[in-house]
Parts: C-alpha cells; sequence; structure tokens
C-alpha cells in the first residue's frame, strides 16, 4: 500500500510540473507576442514618418536637383497670366531705366509695355522662356546650397528683352535702337531669406531615396512581425493617409513663407503659380497618399469586420 501511495505521489508532483512548464510556455508565448506586437507598432510609426520625409528628398534630389526636370516643372508658367504680366512689367521696368526720353519718357514705355506683353503671348516666348529657366536652374541650386554665400533665386530676363527690343525696331517705334542691350532679370526669393531653407535642402537632397526606401522596408517588416496582419495593413494604410495630410500641410505653410519673403513690388500670383508649379508633384503624391491609404485602411477594416459580423449571424442562429 505505501508503494501505490509513493507513486501516486510521484505521480502528482510529477503531473504538477508538466502543468507548471506548460504555465511558463504560455507566459513565454504571450510575452514575445507583446514584444512583436509593439515592434510591429514602433516601426509602422516610423515608416509614417518616413514617407513625408522621403518624398520630399525624392523630390529635392530629382526635380529641383535635374535641369531637366526642373525646366520641365515650369515651362507651363509661360503660359500663365500672372507670370507674363510679371515678366511685361519686369522687362519694361529694366528697358525704361536705360533710356531717358525726356518729355516722350510715358509714351515710350507705353510702346515698351506694349511690346513685352504682345511677345509674352507669342510662341517665340515659350522658347525664351524655357531657356531663361534653364539658366535659372543653376542660380537655384547656387542659392539652396548649403554655403551661406548662395545668390538670390532669380530668373534672367535678357533674352526676352533682347526680343521686345527687335520687335520695337521692326514696328518702327522711335528711338528703339537705343536700348541698350541690358540684363533683367526677375528676384523670386532674396538670399538672406534662405537661411533655414538652405539647411534642409541640403539634408533631403543628400537622403536622396533612401528615406523612400525605408519607408516601404519598416512598413512591410511591421506587417511581417504582427500576429493579425490585416489589422496591422489597416493601421500602417491610415497612417500613410495621416502622412499625407502632414506633407499637403507642410506644403501650404511652405507657400505662406515663400510668399512673404518675396521681394516687394514683385507680383504675389505669380510667385504663387511659381511655387505651385515646383512643388505640383508633391502636391499630387499628397493626394494619392491620402487616397490610396484611406482606401487600403478602409478596406483592411472592413475585411476585420466581416468575419465577426457572420460569426455573430451564425451564433444568433443556432440561439
Amino acid at each position: 500500500m505505501r508503494d501505490v501511495h509513493d507513486v501516486r505521489i510521484h505521480e502528482g508532483f510529477a503531473g504538477g510540473g508538466a502543468v507548471a512548464e506548460g504555465e511558463a510556455r504560455v507566459r513565454g508565448r504571450g510575452a514575445g507576442h507583446v514584444v512583436r506586437a509593439v515592434l510591429a507598432v514602433v516601426l509602422a510609426v516610423v515608416a509614417c514618418v518616413c514617407v513625408p520625409a522621403g518624398a520630399l528628398s525624392v523630390w529635392a534630389k530629382y526635380e529641383i536637383g535635374d535641369t531637366d526636370t526642373f525646366v520641365e516643372a515650369v515651362s507651363p508658367l509661360a503660359s500663365n497670366r500672372d507670370v507674363r504680366e510679371a515678366v511685361a512689367d519686369a522687362v519694361t521696368d529694366g528697358v525704361m531705366r536705360q533710356v531717358d526720353l525726356g518729355p516722350l519718357q510715358d509714351q515710350g514705355r507705353e510702346f515698351v509695355r506694349e511690346a513685352a506683353v504682345s511677345f509674352t503671348g507669342s510662341p517665340a516666348f515659350r522658347d525664351a522662356w524655357d531657356a531663361a529657366a534653364r539658366g535659372a536652374h543653376t542660380a537655384v541650386l547656387d542659392a539652396l546650397s548649403d554655403r551661406e554665400s548662395g545668390g538670390d533665386i532669380r530668373i534672367d530676363l535678357g533674352p526676352v528683352t533682347k526680343q521686345v527690343k527687335q520687335q520695337l525696331i521692326d514696328n518702327h517705334v522711335p528711338y528703339a535702337d537705343r536700348i541698350p542691350d541690358t540684363d533683367t532679370s526677375i528676384t523670386f526669393v532674396e538670399s538672406r531669406e534662405l537661411g533655414t531653407a538652405r539647411k534642409v535642402f541640403h539634408a533631403f537632397e543628400t537622403a536622396g531615396p533612401w528615406p523612400a526606401i525605408a519607408a516601404f522596408v519598416l512598413g512591410g517588416a511591421s506587417i511581417a512581425l504582427a500576429h493579425r496582419r490585416l489589422r496591422a495593413l489597416s493601421f500602417l494604410a491610415f497612417g500613410v493617409a495621416l502622412a499625407g495630410v502632414v506633407l499637403r500641410l507642410a506644403l501650404m505653410a511652405g507657400r505662406d513663407q515663400t510668399l512673404g519673403s518675396i521681394p516687394s513690388g514683385f507680383s504675389r500670383p505669380a510667385a504663387g503659380a511659381g511655387y505651385d508649379a515646383l512643388t505640383h508633384a508633391l502636391t499630387t503624391a499628397s493626394w494619392w497618399l491620402v487616397g490610396v491609404g484611406c482606401a487600403v485602411g478602409v478596406a483592411g477594416a472592413v475585411g476585420l469586420l466581416v468575419p465577426r459580423f457572420r460569426g455573430t449571424r451564425s451564433s444568433r442562429r443556432d440561439a
């Protein structure tokens, strides 16, 4: 009897040890589950932060940093009414500063202004504008370089002035041949207003595509680590949509700051058109991020709710 009793006690201890070991495994798995869940959330948040940074760095390196892409972005401004009027005003002022017609000064200004407006509406102006934009790209990169000695952001209108002068000569306007070949330019932003912008642009240009690549990698890793991947995908998608909103707000704030720093006397509508043209790709990207992020997030949320809804209906039928 004692032997049987000892056996039972031994079996009891063995069973208790197995239960304790099982509970330890469950606790270990629970701790691992929590760690993976927290890590997945952290990676998703960092990925969403990298989204607007990636968009800005790609824009800085491959649109502002590339001459052909830069010219392609600003080329449509040749058809913008505000830009054409600003160019006509700048050319007129540049010419009249170099010419003294005495009592005919006002009449001469009227002739120059009409010729400038006429030229900005011609197909030849598009070619002259593209040439001026290509030449301005070097000035833009120099102004946005990390050197404090960078110059103003300006565009040279010398070719436009020469065309206007030739048009006045062809129309037999008196004293048109006396107009000197002067350098006329439009200053969009002065150098002293670019202190912070230089540092930010240099950082984004140096980063290049890596923040965007990091966003994809970290986002994929967060989904892979998550136990409920559909929920993780939905969370990440809404985060991407929020990143798109942040990018759009940053562009709006940058526009206000840029317009607030333009020199006095320059057309704010023309400066706004220029800013919008240069940031058009970023604006489009921000709306895509919001739209696609919301669509994927909603689809993921619906995918999570449908099985629960079906399970609830099934349980009600069984009851």
